[in-house]
């Protein structure tokens, strides 16, 4: 059995995030032409705002997700 699911259900959902930021290190080296701290800094903070933002979400929606499935997975097991 596995106790520790609430864990994997917020990290498969999380996981997204992760994605969205390497892509966004990958559009920032390939696609864009910014020189410059400044510019460097306001992309990567709110390339890192909207990452864990959408981490959360997603995060949040799939341990809902994964709750209600086991509570009614376990609300018809019967144990005599």
């Amino acid at each position: 059995e596995n106790y520790l699911w609430q864990w994997t259900a917020l990290a498969s959902g999380g996981s997204t995030a992760a994605y969205v930021f390497l892509y966004g290190i990958y559009y920032f080296v390939a696609k864009t032409y910014m020189s410059g701290f400044l510019q460097t800094m306001f992309y990567f903070g709110y390339m890192s705002l909207l990452s864990l933002t959408l981490g959360t979400l997603c995060g949040t929606i799939g341990h809902f997700s994964a709750n209600r499935f086991v509570r009614t997975i376990f609300q018809n097991v019967k144990l005599d």
